[in-house]
């Protein structure tokens, strides 16, 4: 009689720990839900996902283009970039012309999951002019091999035309990602140096924007797109 009342105990015991262990279970997520929900999906947010982008045959591309890791800070980065911008115009006999305009963009990816894109990454950019708006054609802004890396940095050494002006005002910007490998953009940046002119200039124009969004599409062909909006201050007075 003992050995079984004994028994019974040890099933009860038996039965009650694992009642226990599967209401503790039942408290968090299952392994699958929780694996699933870390993989990349549908992000953005814009409203402008699987947009369509009226692109002509005149592309702007960039002059220069560097990559600086995630340890790296805005000021350290941009002052590399600058030491390779002087470098690459001692290299290269770039025609010098008072019509003619250069200015940086950087850009830096997020540290997130998933922020990482090898995606088609277009840009625009409007400045003003005692001319009137200048609306430059759409930049590419690909790269060849992998693109943009969880933190890094991004910089781009661009060259327009812009005839006879005596100034200019970098005034907003427009990111545009193609495709369905999403990219989380955390900073995008437009800046034009007097200094840095071909003809006699002073003063600084800029554009700077902490978007921290997500571009993503559901189709390979649409297009997402952030746009800064006029917030760009300085001006750049030319001679």
């Amino acid at each position: 009689m003992k050995k079984i009342n004994s028994y019974i105990s040890l099933v009860f015991i038996f039965a009650c720990v694992v009642l226990t262990v599967s209401c503790e279970k039942s408290e968090y997520e299952p392994e699958e839900y929780i694996e699933k929900n870390q993989e990349e999906g549908f992000l953005s947010k814009t409203d402008h996902a699987d947009s369509i982008i009226e692109t002509t045959s005149e592309i702007l591309v960039p002059l220069l283009h560097k990559r600086y890791d995630a340890s790296m800070s805005k000021e350290e980065a941009g002052a590399l970039f600058h030491e390779a911008i002087n470098r690459f115009e001692k290299e290269n006999s770039l025609t010098q012309r008072a019509s003619y305009i250069k200015f940086e963009v950087w850009t830096r990816t997020s540290n997130i999951a998933h922020s990482q894109t090898d995606g088609n990454v277009w840009a625009r950019f409007n400045f003003l002019t005692d001319k009137g708006s200048l609306n430059l054609p759409w930049a590419r802004l690909n790269n060849a091999g992998d693109d943009r890396q969880n933190g890094a940095w991004d910089f781009y050494y661009f060259g327009a035309h812009a005839s006879s002006i005596s100034w200019l005002e970098a005034k907003s910007a427009t990111a545009a990602l193609q495709g369905t490998d999403g990219w989380h953009i955390k900073y995008f940046d437009i800046r034009v140096w007097g200094y840095k002119q071909f003809s006699s200039a002073t003063g600084n124009s800029r554009v700077l924007s902490n978007p921290e969004i997500w571009l993503d599409n559901t189709t390979s062909t649409g297009w997402d797109y952030y746009y800064t909006g006029y917030v760009g201050t300085g001006r750049t007075n030319f001679d």
